[in-house]
């Protein structure tokens, strides 16, 4: 028995919203950064305001609960410097997403020195994380082009999503096409 899918057009939007995003983030990526930061510092604030909220509310029955204020305490601090101050914001983004790129690289190197002898050729994942390894040296000491590579990034994976998501769009309006026309209609 086939089904259909309620509102395939839902994905399809969602696709094309996310091509459009995709396009402004590569044919303007400082724009684009400039708004990753904001956007950074619009969620530390909230989710700092979260976190002391919970604090607050189980310092009588969570024992880490000073954790919780700590996390928010810093995150509101992190959000705030990200507004009053966001060329120091972005240019920590970029490191975290160097170092960040930095520690995948080791990883994908250990993972291949660890299985060498299950599996073959971990010479090519081991020069994977080489390369890893070199970008991430390349973002961390040019951060203005860890910038530009931080918003490219995002531009091209919002241009993949957003391409893949219109066509499950298509092909689910398809799939109900088929589906109406057999006579089984939508599930509730």
């Amino acid at each position: 028995m086939t089904k259909s899918i309620r509102n395939p057009g839902l994905y399809l939007f969602r696709g094309i919203v996310l091509l459009l995003l995709g396009v402004l983030a590569v044919l303007m990526p400082g724009i684009t950064f400039a708004t990753l930061v904001f956007l950074f510092g619009a969620y530390m604030l909230v989710d700092g305001i979260f976190y002391i909220i919970r604090a607050i509310e189980s310092r009588r029955t969570t024992s880490g609960w000073g954790w919780y204020l700590f996390m928010g305490i810093v995150s509101v601090i992190a959000g705030i410097i990200a507004f009053i101050d966001p060329f120091a914001a972005g240019t920590a983004l970029v490191f975290l997403f160097g170092f960040w790129i930095m520690l995948a690289g080791i990883a994908t190197i250990t993972t291949a020195i660890n299985l060498r002898k299950s599996i073959r050729g971990e010479g090519w994942y081991i020069a994977a994380g080489v390369i890893t390894v070199i970008f991430s040296l390349l973002i961390v000491f040019n951060p203005l082009a860890g910038a530009i590579t931080l918003a490219l990034f995002f531009g091209f994976n919002a241009l993949a999503n957003g391409i893949l998501l219109i066509v499950l769009g298509i092909r689910l309006k398809r799939h109900n096409n088929h589906a109406e026309h057999l006579g089984t209609g939508a599930f509730a």
